[in-house]
């Protein structure tokens, strides 16, 4: 509850610094609400895709992209004269705000470890309930995403290092997953995959 008051004084205060300077930059608003049409039309479609399982290639693409989001955001408070227009805007605005804020502090991608010319695992560690870190199969889809394949959020795995391929065929995938021992003493981990019909 701290963080959600936290959170409305301070859009409060960057709304009311064009109240306090009574100056205005009518070339920079115009930029900046140009700018943040975009970048809110982009994390929205990221955003989409990401509930089909696409999500941008590269550990740190959507995290960028986010935090690009807040601070356009945060500018356009700062920096727009106070109007309806602007109001609504921010309404419209706040959700988008509070998800971006939770992709930047739970989203952790730690590292991505290739199976085949096609096929990728990448790790990450997501919201702070989370038993192990997050084990995602992937493949390459339009150039510039990965595909999710596989999920899986129930190995209870911290501190995944190094992943080894036995074995990558039509009907199972098999590796050995190197951790840090916390939350599981087999040390490496044989993790297993069957294929159905997935890849």
């Amino acid at each position: 509850m701290t963080a959600i008051i936290v959170f409305i004084l301070i859009i409060i205060g960057f709304n009311l610094i064009p109240e306090l300077t009574k100056k205005r930059f009518p070339k920079t608003e115009k930029l900046i609400k140009r700018i943040l049409i975009y970048v809110t039309v982009t994390f929205v479609i990221l955003i989409i895709l990401s509930f089909s399982g696409l999500k941008l290639k590269g550990i740190y693409s959507n995290l960028i992209i986010g935090l690009i989001f807040i601070l356009t955001s945060l500018l356009y408070f700062a920096i727009t004269k106070n109007t309806t227009r602007k109001i609504v805007t921010i309404v419209a605005l706040i959700p988008l705000i509070l998800l971006s804020a939770y992709f930047q502090v739970f989203n952790d991608n730690l590292g991505r470890y290739k199976v085949t010319k096609n096929h990728d695992i990448v790790i990450s560690r997501e919201g702070f309930l989370a038993c192990g870190e997050i084990i995602r199969l992937t493949t390459p889809k339009f150039l510039i995403f990965d595909k999710e394949l596989i999920y899986d959020s129930n190995q209870c795995l911290r501190g995944i290092y190094k992943i080894e391929t036995v074995e990558f065929d039509e009907k199972r995938a098999e590796f050995l997953i190197y951790h840090n021992g916390d939350m599981d003493s087999e040390n490496p981990y044989d993790y297993e995959i069957e294929n159905k019909n997935v890849w």
